[in-house]
């Protein structure tokens, strides 16, 4: 489960900001069950799910892409490069000065037994900086470094003797993380972290034909096939069946006879006949049922895009309740759709914004930061401009006007 998320200098990001699934002691009240995942044996405790709210424009998408770079570079700087690439990142480029620094990325994270604060400083030729930090999941246990990396400099823990042998020999190319490296070599908590990182996923919707091959692999399997089908059957799409014929899918829909009995069954070819928010629905079925399965984390970009609110309320809402989320799985999203925040699904340690200071920076702040009661009407408020992060519409109607030569 993930704790914290840290981005500093990428994309529209200038200054450091927080991402944080750690509850407060705010006092809530929802009208949907919204239970917090306890930590054994910490007085931690997390929410299942946050949304990032904000104009067209302001960075939030960018923030799920700094935690999609956070994924890949780790997974792939070891063996996806050569010595002498460059690396696939994108700084703050609306400021002078940071245009010429690193990008910086951080996350704390725990499988239960240990939690780990891993991070690094990159730009596009080397890495900078580098470090891995861990404690064991009791209260007041203390962090103990694994290792820290700064340039040509490497420290690291006496015991851990593989990290020592790989630094000794000077193993680690300088475009490449030694958390990476480590991994390939089966060291514990290098595999650990990446095992962490291989059961996130990371969705963007603009990915449409990414998420449909995605989807469509997963139907192979018989008992799998079955709860996709039945979790498009309870959306009320009025699909009875989904099947997977010559690598093509096919749903399958009720014929019924002018007096209304059911007379045959209709198949039609999904990608073509299905609507658009059927597609996504199906699409976001395997990656849901998984996380909810196994306790995974997902991050989904505009999940209410294409889907009626009430469906994406129930996928929310599906994460929040420890019945049906019993592993501690946890949904990061972003959304436009402010029925959500007046559904009762969320508390506001829950509810994030994103807005651009004067000089294009993207900013990220909670709710949490408002002294608002917990029964605030948060969709007319956040409408109302109350938190900022809404779009400053000008005089659009003056293109329009009649008078203008």
């Amino acid at each position: 489960m993930i704790l914290e998320f840290c981005a500093t200098n990428f994309l529209s990001i200038k200054d450091e900001l927080k991402l944080s699934f750690v509850a407060t002691s705010l006092k809530e009240s929802f009208t949907e069950p919204n239970d917090l995942f306890e930590l054994t044996n910490t007085d931690i405790a997390l929410v299942r799910s946050a949304v990032i709210y904000g104009a067209n424009a302001s960075g939030k998408s960018n923030v799920l892409k700094a935690f999609a770079f956070y994924k890949r570079f780790i997974t792939d700087s070891f063996k996806d490069s050569q010595v002498g690439e460059s690396i696939d990142v994108e700084n703050f480029r609306l400021n002078a000065t940071t245009i010429d620094e690193p990008t910086a990325l951080e996350a704390t994270f725990t499988d239960g037994e240990y939690i780990y604060r891993y991070g690094f400083e990159v730009d596009s030729k080397s890495v900078k900086e580098e470090w891995l930090y861990r404690r064991v999941c009791k209260k007041r246990a203390k962090e103990v470094e694994v290792f820290y990396r700064e340039g040509d400099t490497t420290t690291v823990h006496p015991k851990n003797l593989l990290l020592l042998e790989l630094v000794g020999k000077k193993m680690v190319r300088s475009n490449a993380l030694l958390l990476s490296t480590a991994a390939q070599f089966n060291e514990t908590i290098a595999v650990n972290v990446l095992h962490w990182l291989g059961d996130t996923q990371v969705l963007f919707c603009s990915e449409d034909e990414a998420l449909w091959q995605n989807a469509i692999k997963h139907l192979n399997d018989e008992t799998l096939r079955e709860r996709i089908t039945s979790f498009a059957r309870y959306a009320d799409l009025g699909i009875e069946n989904i099947t997977k014929l010559d690598n093509r899918i096919v749903s399958s829909h009720r014929q019924y006879d002018d007096e209304g009995r059911e007379v045959n069954t209709i198949s039609f070819a999904f990608n073509h006949n299905e609507s658009e928010g059927t597609i996504k629905y199906f699409s976001l079925a395997y990656p849901i049922i998984d996380a909810l399965d196994n306790g995974k984390l997902v991050v989904i970009d505009e999940l209410d895009s294409k889907l009626h609110p009430l469906l994406v309320k129930k996928i929310i809402a599906l994460f929040n309740n420890a019945q049906t989320n019993p592993k501690g799985a946890q949904l990061l999203f972003t959304a436009h759709d402010t029925y959500l925040l007046s559904a009762g699904l969320f508390r506001r340690d829950q509810v994030w914004f994103t807005q651009k200071d004067s000089f294009g920076a993207t900013e990220l702040y909670s709710l949490a930061e408002y002294k608002v009661r917990s029964t605030s009407p948060f969709e007319k408020d956040y409408l109302l401009g109350k938190y900022g992060a809404t779009p400053l519409i000008g005089e659009m109607e003056s293109i329009f006007n009649s008078s203008r030569q």
